[in-house]
């Protein structure tokens, strides 16, 4: 399949088109991350945190055609997201982009020459930067291993899976360019992902291309990503946050829990986040009220003692948070949930 170097339009229809029950492809725009989250769980089984207070609007792009699936992602915020990968197939993921911010991976920057997300028994854990196209696929492990077993790569067996990512500097660039034209035609909603004969021809010429780009023999750990020296202490802020969201949390607070003095959690946060702990807090708490808000009875719930119980005491700043990030405040939130 040869298609000219596609451009990305900037707003992607909202549409879905169903060719077999083994075919899907999916075209949406997404302002709730929770919406997000559950769209994305066809995929994978993970959780989604938007990492800004501003509004968000997620394009995501996806097809499933048969034994490979793939997601294309462009966000307006940085998103994180972490959860459980497919055990029955083996996923990877890049940047399309040739420069700009990393994805922090397990508190790894992948540099846009890396291929990386192979390991099945590691959960995901990464940080998307925004306004940049990521995509992610994955491929059954019996359909990889009869194209592995035709092209003698005995190489690529359980122990290089483990090793999660690799550096492709010389290969990486036909990879890219093939995933553009995939994510060119997912755009443009084409005739040919819905012909019958396209999941063969995608296998043909995708798989083997993908294969002859890992060069044989295990990666050597230079070529690895090496992991920031704040990410553990940033997990653990995550962590005793998650649990402690109805309770007052301070800078100092943490430090305590942590044994940990405030400068490393901030440039920790800083590193992985791209945000501050505390900001990152109020985003977390922002998201609680909003998915109460958005499950409970209009009737029989009064927005300010749920802003309370995740510590907004102000109903001004609050609402004004919430407005930002939601693009609608509490009380539209809640009359919505009826």
């Amino acid at each position: 399949m040869v298609l000219s170097h596609p451009s990305h339009p900037s707003h992607p229809s909202s549409k879905v088109t169903v060719g077999d029950q083994n075919t899907k492809i999916i075209s949406r725009r997404f302002v709730d991350i929770d919406d997000f989250t559950q769209q994305m769980q066809s995929f994978s089984q993970v959780c989604m945190t938007q990492l800004s207070l501003h509004s968000l609007q997620s394009d995501v792009w996806l097809a499933a055609l048969g034994g490979v699936q793939f997601v294309f992602i462009k966000s307006s915020c940085p998103i994180f997201i972490s959860g459980d990968k497919p055990r029955d197939a083996i996923a990877f993921a890049c940047l399309l982009e040739p420069t700009g911010p990393p994805i922090i991976s397990h508190g790894r920057p992948m540099a846009h020459q890396t291929l990386g997300g192979f390991d099945p028994t590691r959960e995901a854990k990464f940080v998307l930067p925004s306004q940049a196209y990521y995509v992610a696929f994955q491929i059954q492990r019996d359909l990889l291993h009869q194209y592995l077993q035709i092209m003698g790569r005995f190489d690529l067996d359980e122990r290089f899976w483990r090793t999660n990512y690799i550096s492709l500097p010389e290969t990486i660039t036909s990879v890219k360019n093939y995933l553009n034209q995939i994510l060119y035609l997912i755009q443009h909603q084409s005739s040919l992902l819905r012909q019958s004969h396209i999941k063969t021809l995608l296998m043909d010429d995708f798989i083997p291309l993908l294969i002859n780009a890992i060069p044989p023999g295990s990666p050597e750990e230079r070529d690895l990503p090496l992991p920031m020296s704040r990410s553990l202490l940033v997990e653990q802020a995550h962590d005793y946050m998650l649990s402690h969201l109805e309770e007052p949390i301070t800078i100092k607070d943490l430090c305590q829990a942590l044994y940990v003095s405030h400068r490393p959690l901030f440039y920790g946060f800083q590193e992985i986040f791209g945000i501050g702990p505390m900001e990152y807090l109020k985003i977390q708490r922002l998201q609680r009220v909003h998915r109460c808000l958005k499950t409970s009875t209009p009737e029989a719930t009064n927005v300010t003692a749920i802003a309370q119980r995740y510590g907004f005491w102000s109903p001004g700043h609050f609402s004004r948070d919430y407005k930002k990030m939601f693009g609608q405040s509490p009380s539209q939130t809640l009359r919505s949930s009826s």
